[in-house]
Order: C-alpha cells, then structure tokens, then sequence
C-alpha cells in the first residue's frame, strides 16, 4: 500500500500515479487561477468562484461508487495537478477542504452563507494546510486521492439522495487548473487495481499480533490477501522478509487457492485469498513482514503487513545450600546429630514470569517450605507469600529471588540431597511450558567417636586373683569414628569413683618414639587406628572395680562446633585371700598364739616382719584360753556357736601327730582354722560355727556321740593334759554319716536328698581353708576352689555357700 496521511478523523491523503485524462474519468469540479484559488462543484450556471463550469457538477451520494481498502471502505476523491508544464515538480498548497452534504445542490448564495445548513463530513481545518507536488506534468495521471471513510458520510447521515458538495482553495498556483473526480456509477468507471495483506501469527486456536508464544513451539503465520480495487488482480505473490516459506491455502481442487471461489486463477474484486508459512517460535520479540504483489493491466500493486511475538521462555534456576548455626555452603563439615537446614534460592532465568512455583528434595524426609514475608517490611513479600514476591503477586516475576528452607538433624559420613524447583508458564494459546531446575548440596557428617577397652589382666570382668599378686590394666582406645583424632589420654580412676584425688594416667606403650598402634607414625589417631596403654598395681582383697576415661582434643567443624570424644571402660577383680597357714605351721608357732608375751621366738618374729602374721600374738585373749567359734575375732563369746579350749590343750593337740580319735582331728583343723582367723583371714561364712556343732553335738550333728563339752561350760573337756572324755573312731557314723549341712534359711536347694556331708568332710573343709584351696575374698566377698591353676566355683561368701563350692568341685571325700 501506498504512503499515507491522516489529516484527521481517519481521512487519508496520498500521492497516487493512476492515469486518468479529461476523457477516461468523471471530472466533477475544476478550478483555475493564479496565485490563490477555490471552489466547489455545482450545478449552478457560470463559472462559481475559480470553477470551470463545463468541468464542474453537482454529485449525489447514491451515485458514488466506494472503494474497499484493507478492509475499510472509502469514498475516494482524486486530485489531478496541473501546473506550469514547465516547472520541474511544481509546488501548489491545499490550504483548505471541505466536504458537505445536503438535501439540495450546493449555490454561491450557499457558499457566502458558510453553507449553513449543510452537514460537515470532513473539514481539514485551515490550520494545516499541505503542500503538494505536481509530479506527473500535465493532465491524464492523477498525482493525489482523498480517502474518506463511508463511516463518516454515514455518520453525517447520509442517503442516497444526499448532495456532496467538496469545497477546495490553493495558494500558490501558476495558472493550470487542479481538477477533482470520483468513480460514479453513472460516470465512467476506471481501473482502479489495490490489494491488502492481513498477516497474523497463528500458535494453536490463538491468533493475532503481539501474541505470547512459549518458544520452541510450532507456529504459523497466516497471510490474508484481499481485492481492495475494482479490477481483478493476476501474478499474486506472496513473501515474508524472515525468510518463511509462504505457501498458498489450496481449495478442494488442490490447485488454486481457497479463496479462489471460481478457480479462474485471479484474485477477483472481493476474493480473499489465504497463505501459510510456518516455523519454530524462537526466543523473545520477533516480528516478520508479509508483502503481497499483484498487478492488472501493466500496473503493479503491493502492500505489506508486520506480525509480531514474544516467545516465552520459562526457565528457573535453583541454588541450595547446606546452613550450619549461620555457616552456609557446599561440602561443609558439620557434627553429626547436629541440627541443621538446607536453604534452597530460587531466581527466573527466562524471559517471563512463572506460576505454580514447587520446590522438593531428593531426600524424602526432607521437606523444603516457603518463607514468608513480614508484613510491612519494604523490599519483601507480606507473611502470605514468599519474602522473594516483593510485588506480592504469586508469581515469581524476572530479578526476584524466592527462598525456600527445610530442617534436619546431620547424617555420618558423606551426605548429597538435591533440590529441585519448577515453576510454569502458560502462553495465550492455552500452551503450558514447565521448566524444572536442580542443584545439589553436601556435607560431611563429622563422627569423633572413640572407644575404650580396659582389661585386668587380660580379663574384661570375673577375674579371680589372690591378693597380692600382680596386676595389669590395659587400655585400647580405637577411633571407630570418621576423623581424625589427637592428643589421646586414659585416665583411670584408681577404683575410687568419688575421689580424683588418687586417679592416674594409663601409660602409652610406646616403639620409636611412637604409640604401637600409630601404624603410620603420624602422632594422630586416625581411623581405624588402636592405640594401647597399661597400668600395673598390686591386687587387693576383696571386689575391686577401677574405671578408666579416654579423651581426645576436640573437633572442630566448618560453624566452629566442637565436640570431645570421649569413652569409658571398666574392669574387674575378686581379690582372694592366700593368707590362710596349715596347721602344721600354727602347731610350730605356737607362741604367736600363746599370750605369754616376749616368747617369741626367731621363726615367729620373721614372721611377723614377712607379713605372714598381724602380730607377735594373734589371740586376742590374754586369760589362757583360745574362743573356738570367734567367726569374729574379737574373743569374746557372744554365741552358741563358741567354745573355749585351754591354750595348753590346743598347743598339746596343734603339735600331736594325727590320732585315730575323730574329735583330735576336728580339732586340729578347727584350731588352725580359728587361728587363720583370728590372723584376719575371712573363713567362709558360718565353717568354724559348723565345727563346733560337730564338737558340741549340735544342729544337724546332734546325736552322732560327740560332744566335748560334757558340763556344758563353755570349754572343751580336759583331763590333765589331754582331751577328756571317750575317743571317737573314724568308723563311727559321727565320722561318716551324710548330713544335711545346708541351713534352711539360706534358699540353697538340698542335693542328695540332704545327705550332703559328713564329720570327715566338714574336717575337711576346714582342712582346705588353712590349706588355702577353699578360698575367700573377704567376709563381704566370695568364697571359691582353688585348684592350683584357676580360682573356680565362686559364690557368695554368705551363710552355708561353701558348701554348694565344694559340692560343684565335685569328688571331694566327705562331700557328697
């Protein structure tokens, strides 16, 4: 199309070279003058004005034929210049035009009245004129039209028989004439060839200009090419400036064109015909030209038409990072079991804002949630939506950044969770684009962690040992953790858990220089890494339990976290007693026992000294006498259980080689286990009560014909020297009748139907206790078997438990 102007209300004005001539077309008003000249077409006789009557006439409005340009119609009014054929491109103004209709032909009388009455269609207004060049010398080719929209006639209420009248002036005329015309339907009807293109851009049931389209999508654009003159139009071509393929729209015949509606190959006054071209929507503005060529008879017509788009491109970006107490980052160490977030910064990498916006983590247990805004606050999003939707809008517009958090609690070792974000975008033909981003974030879960295992002598707990032997502790510490550790110690707490007073350090055990267990010798305890320690001491009587602690230096993490490594170990023993002398020692060291003071001889003085015996003279009565019985030591008789002997008696039979009389050798065993006592060895519990019930006849040796203490004094039966009273065998049923030794009291279940010793076996027991094989740790400890090797069938050292010892050693005389 043609260069126009709008010189108001949609009127166009445009230089045209359509060839006319006086003889081709309907001349309805001409003017001539030099300098200044005007007029109007009428009918009235007489040149009107500057009108050139034979040229000049009135036109009724049914009469004019209108034109459809780019689908808008017109009533088109031609100029025809002509000037001084002389001049080159001679300049004429149109300082005025004016366009009227009316019930009656417009007359000078109407034109000095201002044509009052008239209607205004259109009137340039004075104020602009335009200054017009008369191109194509000479009269025949017309050099400007006049486009007025049929809206504004009809507007002014125009009918058939409505009179226009158009009203011109020009200054600056030579002398030629201007000339006006129009196509008539009683006039002569020229060729009057145009065309229009309509181009669209077409994305699924959407199509326009300024269309939104997701890029990459398939697309097309439609071309709608119209007759807008009134000839038909041949050679119709159609191209695009961005080098789509334009194709035309084939009717059902496939070869002409849709709009083709009589297949005569010609594009007919009021066909439209349609053309496609297609492609990819690429990102951002884009616009593209279509332009239509067509031509009728020798005369080329062209016109263009933009379309444009913006292809959306809907990208999202995320960035997630690990949070330690502030510290914010990839690849952090942190402590494990610390409570940790992951912080997730969502941004809009494309070109458009997203809707729908998600966020969630690989990790299930970990559950991303927006954070909101403050109410208020400038730059951020209110408390119901993201602190990043500054506009509060829901969308996550282009420059905002949204922020999404989660909680949990740090794993061991490493650790990776990613998170993802997506967000949507829906273009105007209803098309959906969903872009999905990921970013991941790690840590290192730091697990200082050691282990300590404390040994007695190679024993966790249950070691059996005899007071004053040697002991050694041992210490492994083991980094069972996953980094490295320094500066390790073992302290231990010397069995007082209440006192540190007394605790000590563990010594490391040490080659070159280095810890044994350092086995790159690096001075660190690395993982997997034992290192060992030891400590020595002298065992003690009795239960004793000592606890020992390994610490390293703390570990730092990434947020300066520390955490010291720490563990625990305990071991054990049950110190027993060794102290117990044989009869055939306390037989040769009767003065240790004889209350005469200052007879000590040599033997006993090493003795003593040695640590063999507490003291010169271990009874603690001074009246001649030794308490059997005394389980307590303190000499006095305070039970039924006690019976005194005369010193004399029990030296006269501690030093008699063994006699066939059962009570002598009870008695031997008896004093030598009263005397281990009363040295501070702890006998098992209720043995020297149990010998003197057998002496005494008592409990469950009653009536077996033993009693040597006939009176019922208190003190073993003498005559002169010796043991009063009848001998009694060692065939007797005194010596070897079972008996049921076991105190009810006690929950001890029976065994042999409580036939479970007899007078041999308890002689027996007590024999062993001085020999030291049934063995205690104390009164408040344990009493068990030693078998030369191994300190074996412990039980606690309460009432009657020897027994059950004895009985589990099995094969024992006496015992059943």
């Amino acid at each position: 199309m043609d260069m126009s102007l709008d010189i108001g209300f949609g009127v166009l004005l445009e230089a045209t070279t359509i060839g006319s001539g006086t003889g081709n077309y309907d001349s309805f008003l001409r003017l001539q003058a030099t300098g200044i000249e005007e007029g109007f077409n009428t009918d009235q006789n007489g040149n009107v004005l500057d009108d050139k009557s034979s040229f000049t006439h009135s036109l009724q409005y049914g009469d004019i034929q209108s034109i459809n340009i780019g689908g808008t119609d017109y009533i088109e009014f031609r100029l025809d210049l002509n000037e001084s054929n002389n001049a080159t491109n001679g300049e004429i103004t149109l300082t005025d035009l004016r366009v009227y209709i009316s019930g009656a032909d417009a007359t000078l009388a109407d034109y000095n009245a201002g044509f009052a009455g008239f209607t205004s269609v259109f009137d340039l207004d004075n104020s602009k004129p335009q200054l017009l060049i008369d191109a194509n010398h000479g009269s025949g080719t017309d050099d400007y039209r006049v486009l007025i929209p049929v809206s504004l006639f009809q507007a002014a209420g125009a009918t058939a028989d409505s009179y226009v009248t158009l009203y011109s002036s020009f200054s600056g005329s030579n002398g030629g004439f201007e000339e006006w015309r129009t196509i008539t339907t009683t006039g002569g009807t020229e060729d009057h060839p145009a065309i229009a293109i309509d181009k669209v851009t077409v994305d699924g049931a959407a199509s326009g200009d300024g269309l939104t389209v997701l890029a990459n999508d398939d697309i097309s654009w439609q071309y709608t090419v119209t007759n807008t003159g009134n000839v038909a139009l041949s050679n119709v071509i159609v191209t695009d400036n961005q080098s789509v393929v334009v194709s035309a729209v084939l009717g059902a015949d496939a070869n002409h064109n849709i709009g083709d509606v009589n297949n005569n190959g010609l594009l007919d006054v009021g066909e439209v015909w349609k053309f496609t071209g297609s492609g990819k929507a690429v990102i951002g503005d884009y616009s593209n030209t279509g332009s239509v060529s067509a031509s009728a008879n020798g005369t080329t017509v062209t016109d263009t038409d933009d379309s444009s788009y913006f292809g959306a491109d809907p990208e999202i970006a995320i960035n997630k990072v690990t949070v330690d107490d502030g510290t914010k980052g990839d690849g952090l160490n942190i402590l494990s079991g610390e409570a940790i977030s992951w912080e997730y910064t969502v941004t809009n990498a494309g070109n458009v804002a997203l809707s729908g916006v998600a966020v969630t983590d690989s990790d299930g247990s970990v559950t991303p949630v927006a954070v909101l805004g403050v109410d208020g606050q400038a730059g951020s999003g209110d408390s119901t939506h993201n602190v990043g939707d500054v506009n509060n809008n829901g969308l996550l517009d282009l420059g905002e950044a949204w922020i999404y958090t989660a909680t949990g609690v740090a794993g061991t070792d490493n650790y990776t969770n990613t998170g993802s974000a997506s967000g949507s975008f829906t273009d105007d033909a209803g098309h959906t684009g969903t872009d999905t981003a990921t970013d991941d974030s790690s840590y290192f879960g730091a697990d200082p962690h050691i282990t300590l295992d404390k040994k007695t002598n190679g024993v966790d707990h249950g070691l059996n040992i005899f007071q004053g032997q040697p002991v050694t502790w041992t210490y492994d510490v083991t980094n069972d953790g996953n980094v490295a550790l320094t500066n390790v110690v073992v302290k231990d707490d010397n069995g007082t858990p209440g006192n540190t007073a007394d605790d000590f350090n563990a010594t490391a055990i040490t080659s070159g220089g280095f810890n044994t267990g350092d086995s790159n010798k690096n001075g660190v305890l690395d993982i997997g890494e034992t290192w060992h320690y030891q400590a020595t001491g002298t065992a003690q009587l009795g239960n004793y339990v000592n606890n020992a602690t390994a610490t390293t230096d703390a570990y730092t993490d990434t947020a300066g976290h520390t955490r010291t490594p720490s563990a625990t170990d305990s071991s054990d023993y049950e110190g027993f007693s060794n102290k117990a002398l044989t009869q055939g020692f306390w037989g040769s060291h009767s003065d240790a026992w004889d209350n005469v003071a200052n007879n000590e001889g040599n033997p006993t003085k090493s003795a003593v000294a040695s640590g063999v015996l507490s003291s010169l003279d271990i009874n603690p009565r001074t009246d001649g006498y030794l308490l059997l019985g005394d389980s307590n030591h303190n000499g006095i008789a305070d039970d039924d259980h006690d019976l005194l002997i005369s010193i004399s008696l029990a030296k006269s039979i501690e030093s008699a080689s063994t006699s066939g009389d059962a009570r002598l050798i009870m008695l031997q065993q008896a004093i030598a286990a009263q005397l281990n006592i009363d040295n501070g060895v702890a006998q098992p519990n209720n043995l020297i009560d149990e010998a003197v019930m057998w002496l005494k006849g008592q409990g469950a040796w009653a009536g077996l014909g033993v009693n040597v203490d006939a009176n019922n004094d208190g003190i073993v039966d003498q005559s002169g020297s010796a043991l009063a009273g009848s001998a009694v065998k060692t065939s007797s049923t005194a010596w070897t009748k079972y008996v049921d030794v076991t105190d009810p009291g006690t929950g001890i279940t029976d065994w042999n139907g409580g036939k479970e010793a007899d007078g041999e076996g308890l002689k027996n027991a007590l024999m062993w206790f001085n020999q030291g094989q049934l063995v205690t740790s104390g009164p408040s400890g344990d009493v068990a078997w030693f078998n030369g090797t191994n300190i074996v069938d412990e039980h606690p050292n309460t009432l009657d438990q020897f027994w059950v010892t004895l009985h589990e050693v099995g094969g024992l005389t006496g015992i059943s």
